[in-house]
């Protein structure tokens, strides 16, 4: 079981709500229709599906999603646009996923987030 982060306990609880409100139309729950049991199988599912699209779900325009040269990438991933040289790094390598626009070296948050995402799973870490 991985540690839950933020923004997957938000789902799991949008997930349990989804399973146990009282549809419009009427009727039963759906937790009342299929058992506890399965409800909660279910809200972790729905739960999981809703964490891996939230966070381009939360980008309105590919803008919003750029990051644009290494300073840009450094200080979304290090917290310091001086760790550039650290970027340049990991792309030379082929160790991030980054792609160039022109000259400019530039990657997607929602990419990056994934990748951090993996790497953590894997228990793997990049060179800093």
């Amino acid at each position: 079981m991985h540690k839950a982060t933020p923004a997957t306990e938000l789902c799991l609880d949008v997930a349990r709500a989804t399973m146990r409100v009282q549809p419009t139309s009427g009727g039963l729950p759906l937790a009342s229709t299929v058992g506890s049991d399965l409800a909660d199988i279910l809200a972790l599912e729905l739960a999981s599906r809703l964490a891996a699209v939230m966070p381009s779900a939360l980008v309105r325009t590919i803008g919003e999603d750029l990051l644009e040269g290494a300073d840009a990438i450094a200080e979304f991933v290090y917290g310091d646009a001086a760790d550039k040289r650290k970027v340049y790094h990991l792309v030379q390598n082929g160790r991030f996923p980054a792609f160039r626009l022109g000259d400019k070296v530039c990657a997607r948050k929602s990419t990056v987030l994934e990748w951090i995402k993996q790497q953590e799973e894997s228990g793997t870490s990049s060179d800093r």
